[in-house]
């Protein structure tokens, strides 16, 4: 599954340097893109972390907004212990 995302996400980067090219009539990106080249590796790699940074601050403000309504559950009962009748 790995494998096949890598496969995907290059041939996105691929199709999207293509499309560029042709959108500027070969004035950006002429001669490709040299991913060797430190700036652009450094920027690949932060492009490719910036999806799951979010996801990963999707999933944790998710859990507190749950545990939040845990604890206000919680407290409602303790306050309230007819609520269960």
């Amino acid at each position: 599954a790995i494998g096949s995302a890598a496969l995907v996400s290059l041939a996105l980067f691929g199709a999207f340097v293509t499309r560029i090219r042709h959108a500027s009539n070969d004035a950006i990106f002429l001669n490709g893109v040299n991913m060797l080249e430190p700036l652009t590796f450094a920027f690949l790699i932060i492009g490719g972390m910036i999806p799951f940074s979010f996801a990963a601050m999707t999933m944790k403000s998710v859990g507190l907004a749950a545990m939040e309504m845990v604890f206000e559950v919680q407290r409602q009962f303790d306050e309230k212990p007819h609520l269960l009748d």
